[in-house]
């Protein structure tokens, strides 16, 4: 009877085992920058949406009941006691005269419509007016808006936005502090708004 030899099985070794998981390791974290930054432009490109959005619902809510509607971009204030960003957007349209008494304001004659927007935390519209012409609009203080200062991007009844026409209006949204780090940004989208006929351009590198 012939004894037959087994022969090993086929498999790894453990320094196979650990050259492979180095390769691994260190590809990971050569993309992790990479990666990082499809993310932050996936965030950037949602909130530039969720701002045309809303811009583009102002001027159709301001065309469908014939009165002006403004889009408020909020200044918030950061919980964890950093400075107050924009990023929180409201829409409110103008009540109609025969709705008005004598003491009612400016403000008071708008009324919001749908829900307050927020983009994500770490997206912020830039409040600086080299990357945001909106901010030359001036924040406004209300003591009648709960939600404090905020600047208002408002639209008539034809549709046509309430700008000077013979300056670009933009507004750029970027990384929160992204501007505080470096001098010129890397990230960003830019909104620009015709002001003769509110049609919206974006731009983003």
């Amino acid at each position: 009877m012939t004894l037959r030899t087994q022969r090993p099985r086929p498999g790894f070794t453990l320094i196979e085992i650990l050259v492979v998981v180095s390769i691994l390791a260190v590809l990971a974290v050569a993309s992790a920058p990479y990666i990082a930054g499809i993310a932050a432009a996936a965030r950037l490109r949602t909130a530039a949406d969720t701002v045309q959005n809303r811009l583009l619902e102002a001027q159709s809510l301001a065309i469908l009941f014939n009165t002006d509607a403004e889009l408020r971009l909020y200044e918030v204030e950061d919980l964890l006691g950093g400075r107050p960003t924009l990023r929180k957007l409201r829409i409110l349209t103008l009540r109609p005269p025969e709705y008005e008494t004598p003491a009612t304001t400016t403000t008071d004659a708008f009324e919001p419509v749908g829900a307050m927007t927020s983009l994500d935390l770490e997206i912020e519209i830039s409040a600086d007016a080299v990357h945001s012409s909106i901010i030359d609009l001036g924040f406004q203080d209300s003591t009648a808006d709960i939600y404090g200062r905020y600047i208002a991007l408002r639209f008539h009844s034809d549709g046509s936005p309430a700008l000077q026409p013979a300056k670009p209006w933009f507004l750029t949204l970027h990384e929160k502090d992204a501007h505080l780090r470096d001098k010129k940004l890397q990230n960003f989208v830019t909104l620009q708004i015709d002001p003769a006929t509110g049609r919206l351009r974006t731009f983003q590198p």
